[in-house]
């Protein structure tokens, strides 16, 4: 699937070349020189810690580069203007995820790198899927927001000025594709349902729900697809300055909806009023209101009083989420926890780690 708004054309020389001298307003940039120096020392062990001009007038560097000529790849970034020449996409994540050895070893790498997620809501998760594709992790995701970038998301949301107006999902994409520009990145502009949702888990086109979606109905029914599809779901909630996260397995058995019995929500209205919202966040899924940071409670408060326009969010917490969401989601893809149901508190004054009772 092909798409200019957010997804990079992946060139030959001849093709870049016909585009760029057909466009004098694009600019040509060669990343592949420096990438070439990279992995040479990389590969050539002898050469680490050597002088480096001495390494790159090396018979050895020219042997290495020679064996290259017919390698280089162009990413055409179409909102940005430019054509950018690297390396091809398996040394190009290798020189990517180089600074993560040895605390992701090669084996964990590959399979964070398949290891397939959904984001759905990308105020807070657009710094889930920053941190998420930094990591390496999931270089085939999908991203879900109907939401326009408005200048007063700007304190959460990793996005420029120059973006107000685009779709949230589209940034998000977009900042993914810069970073790798071989990443498979799906931008579902028009949001997420329950219905496209199970489309998605029955397609087995994602191994994991990351939920950051606002509406309340939409995380009940996405838990329950989760259930049936066998599917864990990651969620990270922002406290004031601190999170919390939850961690539900559904991929192992785990069959309750934060904490309760699915049926506790049957009667819960297609469209839940901000009074049963706030009270859903708050009560089930923060643990009630002396877990809530006192000036967020407030904030809530003179938001159903129509004094506030929206929810007070913090772009350090929103930091902080995106950080808990990795941590946990790479402990699911490599099995190093089990634990079916987590709900881990973390923040200024708490750092705390439980399960439901």
């Amino acid at each position: 699937m092909s798409n200019p708004t957010y997804r990079p054309k992946l060139l030959q020389e001849a093709a870049a070349e016909a585009l760029t001298d057909g466009s004098p307003h694009i600019v040509r940039v060669d990343a592949y020189e420096r990438q070439l120096k990279e992995l040479f020392i990389i590969d050539t062990p002898q050469f680490i810690g050597a002088d480096r001009e001495s390494a790159f007038a090396s018979a050895d560097f020219a042997s290495f580069k020679e064996a290259r000529t017919q390698s280089a790849v162009y990413a055409h970034y179409p909102w940005l203007n430019r054509v950018v020449k690297i390396v091809p996409s398996d040394e190009y994540f290798r020189l990517k995820t180089n600074r993560n050895q040895d605390l992701i070893t090669a084996e964990e790498q590959k399979k964070l790198a398949e290891y397939t997620v959904g984001i759905f809501g990308l105020s807070v998760g657009s710094n889930v899927a920053f941190a998420l594709t930094q990591a390496g992790i999931s270089r085939r995701i999908v991203l879900a927001d109907f939401d326009e970038l408005d200048t007063t998301n700007l304190n959460r949301i990793l996005a420029g000025v120059h973006e107000v107006g685009l779709n949230k999902a589209v940034i998000a994409a977009r900042r993914i594709a810069e970073g790798d520009p071989f990443a498979d990145v799906e931008a579902m502009e028009q949001g997420i349902d329950a219905a496209s949702l199970e489309r998605l888990l029955k397609d087995r086109r994602i191994d994991c729900v990351i939920d950051e979606v606002d509406d309340i109905r939409f995380k009940v029914d996405a838990r329950k697809l989760a259930m049936t599809y066998k599917i864990p779901v990651v969620m990270v909630t922002d406290n004031g300055d601190g999170a919390v996260l939850h961690v539900e397995r559904y991929d192992i058995g785990h069959d309750k909806i934060f904490g309760k019995d699915p049926s506790y929500f049957d009667s819960l209205p297609a469209k839940p009023s901000k009074d049963e919202a706030g009270r859903i966040i708050m009560d089930t899924i923060v643990g009630g209101q002396d877990r809530v940071d006192p000036a967020m409670l407030s904030s809530v408060k003179r938001v159903l009083a129509h004094e506030l326009v929206s929810w007070s969010q913090l772009g350090t917490a929103a930091l902080l989420g995106g950080i808990m969401v990795t941590y946990a989601v790479k402990q699911i893809a490599l099995g190093k926890d089990n634990t079916v149901d987590i709900r881990a508190f973390i923040g200024p004054r708490t750092i705390e780690w439980s399960t439901h009772a």
